[in-house]
């Protein structure tokens, strides 16, 4: 990489970019928030000021689709290691810096780089010895992605598998244990089954508190994240035992989400367990003794004769009728 000089303006301005955090600013937004401290400017002196930035590593670029550019800092640290680069590894880094949490193979970096293997392979492992980047392993083949972040289902891997093989106590545990805490918050104790709390209620729980509540059980010698209770959780969603409630009397400044939610805006409840039996599965065919041998169209025992199953499919009926008005279907029919 070239190592030019950063002047002073040069450092205002990545300030400005880095103070918007981890995400891409456009040009044109940049220029904006710089005139209050680079008032004169021009748009010509600017685009050298971000080219300079983006030749010794301190920042990353990105084309939009109507070929303007957008800009995310990168750390002094970073850029500092990205100046010791040959030309060919810092265009290597960038492949990989792009994978983000995917990662990138070997085969795919030489297929896109068109570089003969030994100077992939070279580049890559010094670039492991800067701790620029790092190879992991979700599946089968290698993978490169930067030192710092988390493979995309790296949280997931560490809880299924245990020495390399599947371990579902584990996960079946940390479901049991997020489930039974979220019903217990979920609704009023001591009241009747159906009873609800009221609207207003703001004591269901949060990411954080179910966090917590698995940290304290120390089902697994793994050190539980936020990420590994939240797929758990994500989980019990799609399995229906509990669902995701958006709430919005919380400080507003907290926000930190892309769409402007943070995890804190949310609560966790659990539907109402419910008897898996119905009318239906409770016929009295299943339970009466003469059913299977004796029971047959044209015997003295039959289905047209029976006195039992017509009470049976009344009440059945009344049943589902009143499962229909009143969500409830909790009727037993006894024989």
């Amino acid at each position: 990489m070239q190592k030019s000089e950063v002047t002073e303006d040069d450092w205002m301005v990545w300030d400005v970019i880095n103070s918007r955090g981890q995400v891409f600013v456009d040009e044109i937004k940049i220029h904006e928030l710089i005139q209050e401290i680079l008032p004169d400017t021009s748009w010509e002196i600017f685009q050298d000021i971000l080219l300079n930035l983006y030749e010794v590593g301190l920042v990353r670029k990105r084309q939009t689709h109507d070929e303007r550019y957008m800009y995310q800092a990168r750390s002094k640290e970073t850029a500092t290691k990205l100046q010791s680069l040959e030309n060919h590894e810092f265009e290597i880094y960038e492949l990989i810096e792009n994978s983000e949490r995917k990662g990138i193979s070997k085969t795919d970096i030489q297929k896109q780089i068109k570089l003969v293997q030994s100077l992939v392979e070279s580049s890559l492992k010094n670039m492991q010895e800067q701790k620029l980047i790092k190879e992991v392993k979700p599946k089968t083949k290698k993978l490169y992605m930067l030192f710092d972040i988390k493979p995309h289902d790296e949280s997931l891997s560490r809880l299924l598998y245990t020495n390399g093989e599947p371990d579902t106590f584990v996960v079946e545990s940390l479901k049991s244990i997020c489930y039974n805490f979220i019903y217990r918050r979920s609704f009023p104790r001591g009241m009747d089954e159906d009873a609800i709390f009221y609207p207003n209620y703001n004591g269901y729980v949060t990411l954080s508190k179910v966090v917590q509540c698995v940290q304290e059980t120390k089902v697994t010698e793994i050190e539980i994240e936020e990420a590994d209770i939240k797929q758990i959780l994500d989980v019990l969603i799609f399995e229906g035992k509990i669902i995701k409630k958006f709430i919005s009397n919380v400080d507003p400044n907290s926000m930190k989400t892309d769409d402007n939610r943070s995890d804190s805006q949310f609560v966790y409840i659990a539907k109402r367990a419910r008897n898996i039996n119905n009318a239906w599965t409770q016929a009295p065919c299943g339970r009466c003794p003469f059913f299977e041998n004796e029971c047959t169209e044209n015997g003295e025992i039959s289905p047209s004769t029976c006195i039992f199953f017509p009470q049976w499919l009344n009440k059945a009926i009344n049943m589902i009728q009143n499962d229909d008005e009143n969500e409830k279907g909790k009727d037993t029919l006894d024989w």
